[in-house]
């Protein structure tokens, strides 16, 4: 994966993914794990549903810190501050 300037913030975040067993197939992310995770608070779009989608982007971006690694989003819930992801 090219790591391109405005994708580093999240590399640890693609780290984390990349990490996940094989045989893992759903997993849950609340939010405030996905801030220890990158040391860094997420940014304020975080909060709408688009942030969270699994449509490639042109360049490097939060999304393929999962989307690279085989994982969809399958549910966000602003309420609960979560996101449950799946792999197939």
């Amino acid at each position: 994966m090219a790591k391109q300037p405005e994708f580093t913030k999240y590399l640890p975040l693609d780290e984390w993914f990349r990490t996940r067993p094989a045989s893992a197939k759903k997993l849950t992310l609340t939010f405030a794990e996905a801030e220890q995770i990158l040391a860094a608070p997420l940014p304020a779009s975080s909060q709408k549903p688009s942030w969270w989608t699994n449509v490639y982007p042109k360049i490097q971006s939060h999304r393929t810190a999962w989307l690279n690694h085989g994982w969809l989003v399958h549910e966000y819930d602003a309420e609960t501050q979560t996101v449950k992801f799946v792999r197939e």
